[in-house]
């Protein structure tokens, strides 16, 4: 599966980008602790994959072909801190 290079993401955008994949119907699964964190979610046989390292912040990665239907269930601002082409 061609994967995105990983896309950074801020510890806030990290958690709004799990809220807001969760309440358009992704499942999610998630796990860690205080330095180390991270989600699986899951919809229609897409799946994202997500970390977050308090020393080196959040990454998030992605079949390149899921990125039009991973983009359109997120908020336009959330897209374009995430240059999500």
């Amino acid at each position: 599966m061609a994967m995105f290079d990983q896309i950074r993401i801020s510890e806030e955008s990290w958690r709004v980008a799990i809220e807001t994949l969760a309440s358009a119907g992704w499942s999610v699964r998630k796990g860690g602790g205080l330095d180390f964190s991270w989600a699986v979610l899951d919809r229609d046989g897409m799946r994202i994959d997500m970390e977050y390292d308090i020393w080196q912040e959040g990454e998030m990665a992605f079949a390149k072909a899921d990125a039009s239907a991973v983009r359109g269930d997120f908020l336009a601002q959330l897209i374009v801190e995430l240059k999500i082409e």
